[in-house]
């Protein structure tokens, strides 16, 4: 039975993943972030892995410069699946990094059944690339990356940081406007209290 690791940090995003592919026939291993998940696959190696980008103590960047310097782990497909790092350029990274194929969620469970099949059917295929890496341009884009995501996460804090400023002048308008004082509804009796 072919069997697939999954890694992500998110409970629930493991064991949707893991109904999916057994309802398909799939053995499935979870791990909860890519140390344990390299741990797991050198002791048991998949025939396939879906990992999550971030996560803690080792996110999936590192996990794929590893998995793609193992002799043991290098042939084997590596997916990514996320929803936090959906750009174009980060998937450009991942792929340079020797992911075989890139997903973002959310994704049609077809489509991504679909993606794993096609996957598995590369195992004998194709030969992961011998390539030289430049580990001060690998590290250079992989610091660019997470300071872009740092930066929108910052943004999207200042805006909701701004509209909870703006919610609370109202309130405390509508407080101070309101002549009547604080009022609730009695459903019992039917009547303002």
């Amino acid at each position: 039975m072919t069997r697939i690791l999954i890694v992500d940090d998110l409970e629930e995003n493991r064991c949707l993943l893991r109904a999916l592919l057994e309802f398909h026939g799939y053995q499935v291993d979870a791990a909860n972030d890519g140390a344990d998940a390299l741990h797991r696959a050198r002791h048991a190696p998949p025939d396939l892995i879906v990992t999550d980008i971030l996560m803690p103590v080792m996110d999936g960047f590192q996990l794929c410069r590893e998995w793609k310097t193992d002799a043991r782990l290098r042939k084997i497909p590596f997916v990514f699946y996320t929803a936090t790092y959906a750009d174009p350029k980060t998937e450009a990274f991942a792929l340079n990094l020797g992911a075989d194929a890139f997903v973002v969620k959310p994704i049609e469970s077809d489509d991504f059944l679909a993606i794993i099949r096609s996957q598995l059917t590369r195992i004998t295929l194709t030969e992961p690339p011998a390539q030289p890496v430049d580990e001060a341009a690998v590290l250079r884009e992989y610091n660019a990356i997470l300071i872009h995501k740092l930066e929108q996460k910052m943004a999207q804090l200042e805006a909701v940081s701004r509209c909870m400023h703006l919610i609370q002048e109202r309130l405390t308008l509508a407080l101070g406007a309101a002549d009547a004082g604080i009022w609730d509804w009695d459903l019992s009796g039917a009547r303002i209290i």
